[in-house]
């Protein structure tokens, strides 16, 4: 049985978007930092991984969010490193509140990537054999998202310049997994963010952007509470994202 870890916790302030809700980037935030936690007390972590340049890389999310917790909140946070392949692994986190309701359930999907010639490599044994996950030879897929409709039937696309700076950038040498949350959300009004909730985010991760890079957010609302997303310059798509409001 794969090794899940537990911890509990309050949601601070500064956790928190201008609705003293968990901002939706930060729950990225704290579900990564759960899984660093772990290995890092297995000793098969964020150290030992980069001493053989060696890193985590995040290539899908499929965020479910029944509620977001309020600032001050107590809530337990656990992370199942549940599956893993020869190539890629599946890790599940999930938030509850203090009566054991389900908040928030999250798939992954991870690979292993060479840090220095930056290319996807096969898991190593001693990184991931101690988490106990179900070793099998196909993982089930998540969830992709839609495309932009770039046709003239399509709705508007609202566009967002961003360039990323130091403060984006993580220990992997690339923008951090949860600015591209914020990112996604940068060409949505800020009327329609105070007054409707996500209630699913799927995202997919195809290109790393790099310190000093600059892409662009796009957002098309192809029906009131259905938003697609991408981030991109002028050649690659870097990510893709699919929301579902309430």
């Amino acid at each position: 049985m794969s090794k899940i870890y537990s911890e509990d916790l309050y949601i601070k302030d500064f956790f928190c978007d201008r609705t003293a809700k968990l901002s939706i980037p930060m729950i990225a935030e704290l579900a990564i930092a759960s899984s660093i936690q772990q290995t890092a007390e297995m000793g098969i972590g964020m150290k030992e991984l980069h001493a053989i340049d060696r890193g985590w890389v995040l290539l899908q999310y499929d965020i479910q969010i029944n509620r977001r917790p309020d600032s001050g909140e107590k809530i337990r946070l656990t992370t199942d490193p549940k599956k893993r392949n020869q190539f890629f692994a599946l890790r599940v986190f999930d938030f509850y509140d203090a009566d054991g309701n389900l908040l928030i359930h999250i798939d992954s999907l991870w690979a292993m990537i060479n840090l220095k010639r930056r290319r996807l490599v096969s898991l190593l044994n001693e990184f991931v054999d101690p988490l106990n996950g179900q070793s099998v030879e196909h993982l089930e897929k998540l969830p992709s998202p839609n495309l932009l409709d770039r046709t003239f039937t399509g709705s508007a696309i609202a566009v967002e310049e961003v360039k990323s700076t130091y403060f984006d950038i993580d220990t992997n040498q690339h923008v951090n997994n949860s600015n591209y949350l914020k990112y996604f959300l940068l060409p949505i009004k800020e009327d329609f963010l105070l007054h409707h909730e996500a209630k699913r985010i799927i995202v997919k991760y195809t290109k790393e952007i790099l310190e000093g890079q600059t892409v662009a957010s796009k957002t098309q609302f192809v029906n009131p509470l259905t938003s697609i997303h991408e981030i991109s310059d002028d050649s690659v798509i870097n990510a893709t994202a699919e929301i579902e409001w309430r």
